[in-house]
């Protein structure tokens, strides 16, 4: 059923389709909602952070397994991000009492959910939900709660396949004559697409459970992988357009950093909402079909 409906979905991804999400992009105003909720990611990524770092400074992880994971994350990134966030991580002073960790988390869950809400609100225009349709802001504002949880656990598991990852590789190596160099190569490729796989499922979460009122029958996990992968290609060459011909030091000198991160954070949000307009409009030319051969 679900191979199916997943075949179903790229045959209907036709250059007509295409053109239309293009249109209903620039009707919904994608690129104005990206720029809004790459503010509010930005304001909740440092507390974010604090939050995820604190959580596993509890769980007794290392600050290398910490380190891989950035960088796997962050090996898309411009080179002045992973640098910020690795200054930020370095000179942040964790508090030591379980009363003020506690505390802490709470305020920075609380901050962190504006990113979230910030999401679903585009997706409610995304889904042309009607005003009296919409969730009012206590229930919105739960679930927005619980989707930031949701991401902060998805982070810790990738950590911790990080961390079993590491183990498995020093086994392989122990124990057969395998080639390092060809072993850690494919073990590259393959944290790589490790990477993919989370980034579209933190996707396919926002994406079901968004909306205010999800339409039965909308693809979700189809535009989650389009967008998973546009935003690695994205963000790839952002990178290379920042390292090569984008004088942003010159420009913006010690704000530099700060800047292309917001870039970045609006690209990142851009890609998401597209993925979502993609999985809206093709949802609907499979529905059209399905009317018309009956």
């Amino acid at each position: 059923m679900f191979s199916t409906r997943f075949i179903r979905f790229f045959r209907h991804l036709t250059f007509a389709v295409l053109k239309q999400v293009v249109k209903e992009s620039g009707k919904h105003r994608l690129s104005g909602l990206a720029t809004e909720m790459a503010y509010n990611n930005l304001l909740a990524l440092f507390p974010t952070l604090a939050a995820i770092l604190t959580i596993i400074g509890m769980l007794n992880i290392s600050q290398n397994q910490v380190d891989a994971l950035a960088q796997q994350v962050l090996h898309f990134a411009p080179e002045q991000v992973p640098l910020l966030l690795k200054q930020f991580t370095r000179q942040i002073q964790l508090p030591k009492s379980r009363e003020v960790v506690y505390i802490s988390s709470l305020v920075a869950l609380w901050l962190a959910s504006g990113a979230i809400s910030a999401a679903m609100n585009a997706m409610d225009e995304i889904y042309q939900i009607p005003p009296n349709l919409k969730l009012p802001f206590w229930r919105a504002k739960l679930i927005s709660l619980i989707l930031t949880i949701a991401t902060i656990g998805l982070v810790l598991t990738a950590s911790l396949l990080v961390f079993i990852s590491d183990l498995i590789v020093q086994f392989v190596l122990d124990t057969t004559q395998i080639s390092g160099a060809i072993f850690f190569s494919a073990w590259s490729w393959f944290r790589w697409l490790l990477t993919l796989m989370i980034i579209a499922y933190a996707f396919s979460i926002i994406y079901r459970h968004g909306p205010s009122q999800w339409l039965n029958g909308t693809p979700i996990m189809p535009g989650a992988m389009i967008g998973a992968l546009l935003w690695a290609g994205v963000s790839k060459l952002f990178r290379v357009y920042v390292s090569n011909f984008g004088n942003y030091n010159l420009t913006y000198g010690a704000l530099s950093a700060g800047i292309v991160l917001l870039l970045w954070l609006n690209l990142s949000s851009l890609i998401l909402l597209i993925g979502a307009q993609l999985n809206v409009t093709v949802g609907k030319s499979m529905k059209a079909n399905n009317h018309n051969n009956f």
